[in-house]
């Protein structure tokens, strides 16, 4: 468990919203943000049984277009939104911490490691599994795609970029294998004994191991000491 946390947002128009019969508010944006989401829009829909909510996790940026285009009325983000993305005619709402877990196959023997070895993992300069003290298998290195949320994190928290003609960039192994969402992330390494990834700490369950990080547990507890 990285010992920082991820602030979950919702953003949406500072317009009157609401979802009258048979229309339907589109929520998009961030996969980590859209299970929380579905919970409180199942929690909605008891009490407003004639409004139609439509949640979709494609990923923070692609949300934070989708409300700018108009396409969705609500965004969801796991990122910090920049000060150039939405103007005052926005409002911007904390609705909940997450931590970001490093995960691998159950099968896998190592169960900490440290912010070198996942610096030199996502680097691509450890490429095997014994190096860390596991098995003799080339490492299968996971990441999500640019627009992520959690990808924004995870590389900002574990120092992974670089600056570029003053934009600052991901600094990642570009041979890194790269999915679109927490659930192929888990699905990937569930089914890969080599793997190793990062996702919204709300996804794990027993399919995935879930990795200590310089000796801290990863757990709802740990999760908040930021």
């Amino acid at each position: 468990m990285l010992t920082k946390a991820t602030t979950l947002w919702a953003l949406c128009t500072t317009m009157a919203l609401s979802a009258h019969a048979n229309e339907t508010v589109t929520v998009a944006g961030s996969t980590s943000v859209s299970h929380v989401m579905d919970i409180l829009a199942e929690h909605y829909l008891i009490q407003h049984p004639d409004s139609k909510i439509n949640v979709q996790g494609i990923s923070s940026s692609a949300g934070i277009v989708a409300l700018q285009t108009g396409t969705a009325e609500i965004g969801m983000s796991s990122r910090i939104v920049n000060a150039n993305e939405l103007d005052d005619n926005y409002t911007i709402t904390p609705i909940a911490h997450d931590g970001i877990a490093l995960v691998v196959n159950p099968t896998n023997p190592v169960n900490n490691v440290t912010r070198a070895q996942i610096d030199n993992i996502y680097h691509g300069v450890t490429k095997n599994w014994q190096q860390m003290g596991g098995n003799n298998e080339k490492i299968a290195v996971v990441s999500r795609e640019n627009a992520s949320g959690s990808r924004f994190s995870f590389e900002h928290f574990m120092e992974l970029t670089k600056n570029v003609a003053g934009f600052t960039v991901s600094d990642i192994n570009p041979e890194v294998l790269v999915v679109s969402t927490n659930g192929m992330v888990k699905s990937l390494i569930a089914r890969n004994q080599q793997a190793i990834g990062y996702l919204s700490f709300g996804s794990v369950d027993s399919s995935i191991k879930p990795l200590s990080y310089d000796g801290v547990t990863p757990n709802i507890n740990n999760s908040f000491n930021f």
